[in-house]
């Protein structure tokens, strides 16, 4: 195959979830699985790896970071062709760099990782991010030689997701945000690979990004970020984006006034209820392939099959999943959590109590369920009575 030349490496070297599965093989001769291909949903990422344990981590990524740059990046439902994560074990890998970006010359993007057990959570992150940009430039401006990926912008968008994905790290961001001055404006934006990537830099970025949205307003972020990704001049970009009552000359003291207002802001990472039930009805949902065919398994006929190492694994990971969700649920969803993380953890042992764990989540599901549609009706009602 022909290869567009235009590849991004690592700076220095150069459902809505509820929809997504888990296609797992249910094994009982002990044989080893053979190579998966993982797909978080069609048009968006497809991960393959020489075996599932590999491929996990990285389909949960990938899901995640999906959803939570959907906002800010203005990602479709899904693109004309998925983006291609392939895991490359570290013993076979020639680059220098920990993952390559590649745009062929059709327009399909491939992400390929250098594969380890002990992968830097960041470099993982980081590789989905730029896949994620550059598929969507391809997308917004077909396969150009300008299409780029900014660092600022992947920087950013790698601390939003982690933020967002851990409340606790918001927190943590705003109190590092206070022993550190904001970088320039004009330094953040020609900030190239290679050169230094310090916490000011990447903190910046960050506050860079969430001020941009408030500033330039959706429309005007979009436009941006379009042509940011189309390889425009940052000056010409910003311009063609903010209001006309922040002209030019007062463009980084309204930065600057934008770092501190925004890392001072206190938002509560609570979830509404809608997002809440989609986030646990993923969790609690398994596919599993039998005879060659996907089908839907309960999670009580999971949790039999538990000393089984792909479908513990598996458990483990959603258990750990779980966890992180657990205080940004709605207080509807709260205890479904509880019981869907309890019913998860301990791998193996959960065969023993399976069927009464899964009893306990499905009530708490169903309890949740009942609440948001009492209170839906009640607030449909109300509205209509003022009408």
């Amino acid at each position: 195959m022909v290869f567009f030349q235009m590849t991004l490496k690592w700076g220095w070297g150069c459902l809505v979830l509820g929809m997504v599965t888990a296609t797992l093989p249910i094994r009982t001769d002990g044989a080893p699985a053979p190579p998966v291909m993982f797909q978080t949903a069609p048009g968006q990422f497809e991960i393959a790896a020489l075996d599932v344990l590999s491929a996990q981590p990285v389909v949960t990524r990938a899901t995640e970071a999906w959803r939570l740059l959907t906002g800010p990046l203005g990602l479709p439902a899904a693109f004309s062709t998925s983006i291609l994560v392939r895991l490359v074990p570290a013993s076979e890998w020639p680059e220098i760099g920990p993952f390559r970006v590649i745009v062929e010359s059709g327009g399909l993007v491939s992400v390929r990782i250098r594969w380890s057990d002990t992968l830097p959570e960041d470099h993982l992150r980081r590789a989905l991010v730029q896949g994620l940009l550059m598929r969507l430039a391809v997308a917004r401006h077909g396969v150009t030689p300008n299409l780029t990926a900014p660092l600022w912008l992947e920087q950013a968008c790698v601390q939003w997701w982690r933020t967002r994905a851990e409340p606790a790290q918001a927190d943590a961001m705003r109190l590092e945000s206070v022993t550190l001055a904001p970088v320039s404006l004009d330094a953040l934006l020609i900030w190239q690979r290679g050169e230094a990537e310090t916490r000011s830099k990447i903190v910046s970025a960050f506050w860079l990004l969430t001020w941009l949205q408030a500033e330039a307003g959706g429309g005007g972020w979009r436009q941006c970020l379009s042509q940011l990704l189309a390889g425009a001049a940052p000056r010409p970009a910003l311009e063609a984006s903010f209001p006309p009552a922040l002209a030019d000359a007062d463009r980084e003291l309204g930065w600057q006034t934008g770092y501190h207002h925004h890392r001072r802001a206190r938002t509560l990472p609570l979830w509404e209820a809608d997002e809440s039930q989609l986030e646990i009805a993923a969790l609690a949902r398994f596919v599993f392939e039998r005879g060659g065919v996907d089908a839907v398994v309960p999670l009580a006929t999971v949790l039999a099959h538990a000393e089984q190492p792909e479908v513990a694994a598996e458990l483990q990971r959603r258990a750990m999943e779980v966890n992180r969700l657990i205080p940004a649920l709605h207080p509807f969803y709260r205890n479904a959590g509880l019981s869907l993380s309890e019913a998860l953890a301990n791998g193996p042992t959960a065969k023993d109590r399976g069927a009464k764990a899964s009893a306990a989540f499905a009530q708490e599901w169903s309890d949740a369920n009942e609440l948001r549609a009492a209170s839906k009706a009640a607030l449909d009602a109300w509205e209509a009575g003022l009408r």
